[in-house]
């Protein structure tokens, strides 16, 4: 782990601890398997804060790059084909955001009938514990946008397609880093919530017309309000 290089300060300390954890993987010093050292350690050995760590980390689990494993810490993803390598400084385009909404309207409705489809009770009971963290999250506005974004990944999860699974976590990753720097309401966060939990119910309750119908209209709302020039956060 002697190749992880200290990070001169710049506005976008985040995107360079990303584009050099992911340096670092597609030159082999990192493989598939390894245990990344932990927030704190990393932190120290690039030379930066630890939200910058924490931030790149988190777009890394988003994406499929790192699996974080409850009481053992953060691991590079054994997996044939890595996620798409992401240019953040891209993201703010308004083009871009508008391009992977609409990819997102027509992946996540069959997501959602397949997922109703297809769920297992396991699949069902993550669905069930990811709509009680957004939740718990709505008071705090930061953890109910990755809430909501989770819930989404785990109904995808339940679609049972991988290859569906892996395009859109890379849609997911652009939608998270616009939810980051759009300001949420807890109006949005409520919508957002029970439109999540009509979701589940229709999942759970077998039904892939409702589940298509209820994810068009979620994702219909958010894109309205994206044409509109505000916030596309109120649904998604």
């Amino acid at each position: 782990m002697s190749d992880f290089r200290a990070i001169p300060k710049s506005p976008s300390i985040p995107e360079i601890v990303l584009e050099e954890i992911q340096r670092l993987i597609a030159e082999g010093k990192v493989r598939p398997g390894d245990h990344l050292p932990s927030e704190t350690e990393l932190a120290e050995r690039f030379g930066v804060g630890r939200s910058s760590i924490r931030e790149a980390m988190r777009v890394l689990q988003l994406i499929g790059v790192v699996e974080v494993i409850q009481g053992k810490g953060t691991f590079v993803r054994q997996a044939g084909i890595l996620p798409l390598m992401i240019d953040w400084s891209r993201i703010s385009q308004t083009g871009l955001i508008s391009e992977a909404m609409e990819a997102r309207q027509f992946m996540e409705v069959l997501l959602a009938r397949l997922a109703a489809e297809r769920a297992t009770h396991d699949d069902i009971e993550a669905l069930r514990r990811s709509l009680r963290q957004s939740e718990e999250s709505l008071s705090n506005m930061e953890s109910n946008v990755r809430a909501g974004v989770d819930f989404h990944l785990v109904l995808a999860d339940a679609a049972h397609n991988q290859i569906l699974a892996l395009m859109y976590r890379t849609i997911t990753d652009l939608y998270l880093e616009v939810a980051r720097r759009m300001r949420i309401t807890p109006e949005m966060a409520h919508d957002r919530f029970h439109d999540h939990e009509r979701l589940l119910e229709a999942v759970a309750s077998r039904d892939p017309q409702a589940a298509a119908d209820i994810m068009k209209d979620h994702l219909d709302k958010a894109y309205q309000i994206l044409s509109a020039g505000e916030p596309e956060t109120k649904s998604a």
